[in-house]
């Protein structure tokens, strides 16, 4: 009897190992067939980010950068200066140069949020 009530609970426990394991791929299934996301940011023909960001010389509460497109077509660079702050645009020509400028509150965190749009690949 009891060897019987051991088999059983054997069995039954391979029997809930294997339904999780069956779930577990199931579940994982649609996560593998996802297609690769759009690129999140302009890129050149190589693959490589349009944009460029570089901090320049600056103070406590104003910070300057120079934003750079490295590609052939306009992009346009989106930043903020704090969670609070609205967002600001520039749009910055092909192959050229231009410089930001966020004023932060005193108090305020010291980070810049930035993004270039259009998004896409290609010169």
């Amino acid at each position: 009897m009891a060897l019987d009530l051991m088999f059983i609970t054997t069995t039954r426990r391979s029997e809930i190992i294997g339904v999780l394991a069956v779930l577990a791929v199931i579940a994982s299934a649609p996560v593998h067939a996802q297609t690769p996301a759009m690129p999140t940011e302009p890129l050149d023909a190589a693959g490589k980010p349009c944009g460029a960001l570089r901090a320049l010389p600056a103070d406590v509460t104003h910070y300057r950068y120079e934003v750079a497109n490295r590609c052939e077509r306009p992009v346009t660079f989106f930043w903020r200066c704090s969670a609070a702050d609205t967002e600001h645009s520039l749009d910055v020509p092909g192959k050229g140069t231009q410089s930001a400028t966020c004023v932060k509150a005193t108090a305020a965190a010291g980070e810049i949020v930035f993004r270039f749009d259009p998004p896409g690949a290609g010169n």
